[in-house]
C-alpha cells in the first residue's frame, strides 16, 4: 500500500459518490452497543488471526471497515475471492456508494453517519443498505494511537 495514494487523503472522501464493483470482504463479529462498537482491537486481532489461519490474500489496497449494528456488528477486511464458500466471506455486489469524513472519536461517528444517509436518501430518493467507517491509521507508527479521523461509507 503506498502511503502517498490519493485514497488515503480525507480530501479524496469528502461527499464523494463512487462505485465498487465485487468487493470481497473477509469478517468476524464485532461487539456494538446501541450502534458504537466495543473491542475493536480485539476484533482486529482475531480478524488477523483467522485470516492466517484460512489463508487468505489481503487486496493490497485492503480496507479494514467496520460495520455497525444495534448489539452485534462486523469487522471486515478486502480479500481476494477465496475457491470454496464460507459464511464469513461478504461480496458486495457493483454498489453505489457516498462517503464523508468524520472528525472525531469513533464514540461520536453515529452524527455524521446519520447526515450523511439522510443526505443520500434525499438525493437519491432509497435509504443506504449498509453503513461502513474506516480510520486513517496506517503502518506501525500509528500502534497505540486512538483514531480521530474516520471515513463513512454509505451503500445504496
Amino acid at each position: 500500500m503506498n502511503a502517498d495514494s490519493e485514497w488515503l487523503k480525507p480530501d479524496f472522501w469528502r461527499d464523494r459518490q463512487f462505485d465498487w464493483k465485487h468487493k470481497v470482504f473477509y469478517f468476524v463479529d464485532l461487539p456494538c452497543l446501541l450502534g458504537t462498537p466495543r473491542n475493536l482491537y480485539e476484533a482486529g486481532q482475531q480478524l488477523k488471526a483467522e485470516i492466517a489461519t484460512k489463508e487468505y490474500q489481503v487486496t493490497e489496497d485492503a480496507m479494514v471497515l467496520i460495520q455497525p449494528g444495534m448489539l452485534k456488528g462486523r469487522l471486515l477486511v478486502n480479500v481476494h475471492k477465496p475457491d470454496a464458500y464460507d459464511a464469513y466471506v461478504f461480496e458486495l455486489e457493483q454498489s453505489k456508494m457516498f462517503s464523508d469524513v468524520h472528525e472525531g472519536p469513533l464514540k461520536t461517528i453515529k452524527n455524521t453517519a446519520k447526515k450523511l444517509q439522510e443526505k443520500v436518501k434525499k438525493e437519491k430518493g432509497v435509504p443506504a443498505t449498509n453503513t461502513f467507517y474506516w480510520d486513517f491509521r496506517h503502518g506501525p507508527q500509528m500502534a497505540g494511537q486512538r483514531a480521530d479521523r474516520f471515513v463513512v461509507i454509505c451503500q445504496v
